[in-house]
């Protein structure tokens, strides 16, 4: 493999991902075509630290559900941040009825 020539400005167009960086968990793994990035098809479904980590997991959930995805902030009562991974409009909306101490 070739040095890494993605940046945040200018991602992987094939996975988004801008860092090199493998998944290291043992779970089943996408590898990306095109820069060789491996990552957990596992995770994407759980709220992430941050948006990075979200878009890291971007592509793993759209080769698990076959849907094009989006990331979406979502804030608890205490203010707290996360950032969640949804397949449509109607997943997001559900997950905001059904965790309504988030938003």
């Amino acid at each position: 493999m070739s040095a890494w020539k993605y940046s945040k400005e200018s991602p992987c167009p094939e996975c988004y991902s801008w860092i090199p960086k493998d998944s290291p968990c043992d779970h089943e793994k996408y590898e990306c075509p095109t820069c060789g990035r491996k990552q957990c098809m596992k995770h994407w479904p759980y709220p992430m630290k941050s948006e990075t980590e979200a878009i890291h997991f971007l592509k793993s959930a759209e080769m698990k559900t076959g849907k094009k995805c989006f990331v979406r902030k979502i804030v608890n009562q205490s203010g707290r941040e996360r950032w969640k991974i949804f397949t449509s409009e109607e997943d997001y909306l559900s997950y905001i009825q059904t965790h309504k101490h988030k938003r």
